[in-house]
């Protein structure tokens, strides 16, 4: 078999057909890296979640909730990890959080006290202006509790009995989240009692049990198992309006009391934030919060969906951070 020359139509051809090749490669390239600029459509690996608090904690649980529901709708093409950063009463986290490269790959669930209580009243690692604030997850009401066996009946019962012994009637309270509402309480109704902290509502409900304190302050969601085997109940709930998972537990103001203090969990990322990204993180946050499963999830926990959208929840923290100051004890 003899080799033909090639002529100018055959090298016109090959060029042309080189072109082609070259053309499909340089498509399926800039097609890899999301685009003509060479940047790689985010995201191109998996995420962290940061929560400020141990394994097993309430917001732990439900943000593996989220995860998981984040997870199985596919909305980001890549995996969402939950990793805990406890210490510090939630700033160890903030601090990781808030730190991080602003890239994506870092962003956290945190419950609104590292950002608006903790930094009014001690030094902190981060500036908690400094956010990218993805959208709101749950709240929690704050609530009065007394044990089972409690003569006080109603917030008015409370009231009277303090007001006939100042000093005298325990109240246990905790973080800033419900020593500032506890405050508040005694400013609005005149009264005076003997505070009490704990670590947490584990240890509060604990203690009323055992019948070393009258009233305890905490969340909704820590004391919904006890409030459901009448172990311990609410006098009164610091919502707007009555809550759907304890619709018997009056609210401060509809006693004649206008106190309003809600716990709330927020999922934020570092200042800075490109806005391609926190719109997609914002769009996949919203339909997993939005999702049945996870309000499923929130409610065994005793926890309210907010699925407030990022406006709504920045706006939400710095109104508590104006309103964080710790009235003075009346003690």
């Amino acid at each position: 078999m003899s080799a033909r020359p090639v002529g100018k139509r055959d090298r016109a051809g090959l060029r042309a057909s080189v072109a082609v090749v070259v053309g499909v490669v340089g498509a399926l390239v800039l097609a890899a890296c999301g685009g003509s600029g060479g940047q790689a459509e985010y995201p191109t690996r998996d995420i962290q979640i940061i929560v400020p608090y141990p394994a097993g904690s309430a917001i732990d649980t439900t943000s593996r909730a989220l995860a998981e529901v984040m997870n199985e709708e596919g909305k980001l093409g890549r995996r969402v990890q939950v990793v805990n950063r406890a210490g510090g009463a939630g700033s160890v986290g903030t601090t990781a959080v808030l730190n991080a490269k602003p890239d994506g790959y870092t962003v956290g669930i945190v419950p609104d006290g590292p950002l608006t209580l903790i930094p009014r009243t001690e030094k902190v690692s981060y500036d908690p202006t400094a956010i990218t604030v993805i959208g709101e997850v749950t709240t929690s009401p704050i609530l009065f509790a007394v044990p089972g066996d409690s003569p006080y009946k109603d917030i008015g019962d409370l009231v009277a009995a303090a007001k006939a012994q100042p000093g005298a009637i325990t109240i246990a309270e905790g973080p800033l989240n419900y020593a500032i509402p506890a405050r508040k309480f005694e400013q609005l109704t005149g009264t005076r009692f003997k505070h009490v902290k704990f670590d947490g509502d584990q240890a509060t409900v604990t203690a009323m049990l055992g019948g070393n304190v009258d009233v305890g302050v905490m969340q909704l969601a820590g004391g919904m198992a006890q409030m459901a085997s009448g172990k311990i109940r609410g006098l009164a709930i610091a919502s707007a309006k009555p809550v759907g998972l304890a619709p018997n537990i009056p609210t401060f103001t509809a006693q004649q009391i206008e106190l309003q203090w809600e716990a709330y969990n927020v999922m934020i990322a570092p200042k800075g934030l490109p806005a391609d990204v926190t719109r997609k993180l914002g769009e996949a946050f919203g339909s997993a919060v939005k999702s049945q499963k996870f309000a499923e999830a929130a409610r065994r926990l005793g926890l309210v969906v907010s699925g407030a959208d990022a406006a709504t929840a920045k706006v939400r923290l710095d109104e508590k951070t104006e309103a964080a100051e710790l009235p003075a004890s009346s003690q």
